[in-house]
């Protein structure tokens, strides 16, 4: 399994801020990744003030993403962006003491 992270740009009428519209669209992305049959899990999406969406998912391979845009009905761009790292406090190395102190 791989993690990527799928960008593409926010639709013209999905207003992320409104409840009932973002529960709307998760539907159709849940629905789309439970018919990957276990090959796709979705992680979380970011909605970005730029009108752009960041999809962070699990893949068994990345031809999995075609059949989730098929089933989710996704239209236009979408870029896809391999995860090599995640970065995050956790990884923080310890601090050292300066030597002079």
């Amino acid at each position: 399994m791989i993690k990527v992270l799928m960008e593409r740009d926010l639709p013209a009428n999905f207003d992320v801020t409104d409840d009932a519209q973002a529960a709307w669209h998760a539907r159709f992305a849940l629905d789309a990744v439970i018919a990957s049959e276990g090959k796709m899990h979705w992680l979380c999406t970011y909605a970005t003030d730029d009108r752009k969406l960041f999809g962070l998912v699990v893949v068994e391979n990345e031809g999995v993403i075609d059949e989730f845009v098929r089933d989710a009905g996704i239209g236009g761009a979408l870029k896809i962006h391999r995860v090599l790292r995640v970065l995050d406090p956790s990884l923080a190395a310890p601090k050292v003491q300066p030597k002079n102190s």
